[in-house]
């Protein structure tokens, strides 16, 4: 499927929409004030050990401690045995800040390229689960490892992103050749300055979207800054080795995102209320520890059989979800409430729907059948801060409950 990237410039922060087929599939909003801190290698020092959150607090010089869980340490065991307070580590911001949250970290450092990662733990051989078919995962598992010995990575392992799929062995060894040398060079960087420090930065909003879009080719990138599209061609004439197919439209700021349609998509990603072809809707709620999304007929006639009607509606609702969740930027646990269906036949139907069009999800989960209770469950990684939380503030009146005091009888 062919694919496009919008990018939006303006002093207060950068846009990005990812489109697939002429369809937004993805929106990424930077603002200036509150860049995203996901994928930064830092020199940290340890603050403080929690032995009953099995976690230690990590000072990476951003004014508030990261948290490292002890599964994020490269080797198993208690992290009272594994680290000490004012001990100097190599650390990888995995999530931002969230609420009273600082980011959350990882020991277990990645690099991302264009095609591979090079993943320090844990990782040899991995094959993207998005390429197909079994010839093209077996021809990436057997070229892995001898990349991997011929660099000399030692644990280090890589990983085949979804974009090596038929990539040429030449193409790849570069790549790894690459990732590589930085590592070798972050590795001394990180271990000649004091802690705490940043080690790396990931690359500005544009060129992250760029590499880690999923198509095998490099998408067609159409910019409102010139500047911006400068830093795309040298970024892909260096990272990429090929000449990036960027085009300028500059006639007028903002004007890209409302011409093409994506201001009306950022508008609706905001409200909670999902329309569907049929007549019938979603409402998508998301609270503290989940999100909800309730299935409603709405003003749907359908069919003249009921059930066709209910089941039509439900169908609806599982194809476009997905895309409603990535639009959204929406992760953690999601609990879905089909309309009650009495044929099971039917009920299987919706799940398979909804598992089918969650599969180009790469963050997406396993889904949950609660059949009893018509309620499908799924995770999902949560990467980046909810599209609402960038780009909204709690009501001043409300506080953000959307509820207000009630007047007075006397005053009615």
């Amino acid at each position: 499927m062919d694919e496009e990237i919008l990018v939006s410039v303006s002093a207060g922060a950068t846009r990005v929409a990812l489109l697939a087929g002429g369809v937004i599939q993805e929106l990424h909003v930077e603002r200036a004030d509150r860049r995203s801190l996901v994928g930064n290698l830092y020199s940290g020092r340890v603050q403080r050990i929690v032995p009953g959150m099995d976690g230690a607090f990590i000072d990476i010089g951003i004014g508030v401690n990261g948290f490292l869980a002890a599964a994020d340490l490269p080797a198993p065991g208690a992290i009272g045995d594994q680290l000490c307070a004012g001990q100097s580590l190599l650390v990888q911001v995995t999530r931002d800040a969230l609420g009273d949250k600082g980011p959350r970290l990882t020991c277990a450092i990645t690099l991302a390229s264009r095609y591979l990662v090079l993943a320090t733990a844990g990782a040899r051989g991995t094959v993207s689960r998005r390429i197909g078919p079994d010839t093209e995962r077996q021809r990436l598992r057997q070229l892995l490892p001898g990349l991997v010995a011929e660099l000399e990575l030692g644990r280090a392992g890589l990983i085949a992103r979804t974009a090596a799929a038929n990539v040429s062995a030449e193409v790849l060894r570069a790549d790894a050749s690459r990732l590589a040398a930085r590592w070798r060079q972050l590795r001394t960087g990180a271990a000649q300055a004091a802690a705490p420090h940043l080690v790396l930065a990931e690359p500005p909003l544009p060129l992250r979207v760029l590499r880690d879009s999923a198509g095998a080719g490099v998408p067609r990138i159409v910019v409102d800054a010139a500047s911006c599209a400068a830093e795309i061609r040298a970024w892909c004439a260096e990272d990429l080795a090929l000449a990036a197919p960027v085009e300028e439209e500059c006639a007028e700021p903002g004007s890209l995102f409302r011409r093409r349609g994506v201001e009306a998509e950022i508008s609706a990603a905001l409200a909670a209320v999902v329309p569907l072809p049929s007549g019938g809707n979603m409402v998508i709620e998301r609270t503290q520890a989940m999100t909800t999304v309730d299935v409603n007929t709405g003003s749907s006639i359908g069919h003249s059989d009921l059930e066709q009607t209910l089941l039509q509606t439900n169908l609806e609702a599982a194809a476009a979800l997905p895309r409603q969740l990535r639009l959204r930027a929406l992760g953690g646990i999601v609990v879905v409430d089909f309309i009650d269906l009495r044929e099971s036949g039917h009920w299987r139907s919706v799940l398979l729907a909804l598992k089918q069009a969650l599969a180009s999800d790469p963050d997406a989960g396993p889904v949950t059948d609660v059949g009893k209770l018509g309620l499908a469950i799924l995770t999902r990684r949560q990467t980046r801060p909810p599209l609402a939380e960038v780009l909204l503030v709690p009501c001043p009146e409300c506080a953000g409950s959307g509820r207000v005091a009630r007047p007075a009888a006397g005053g009615l």
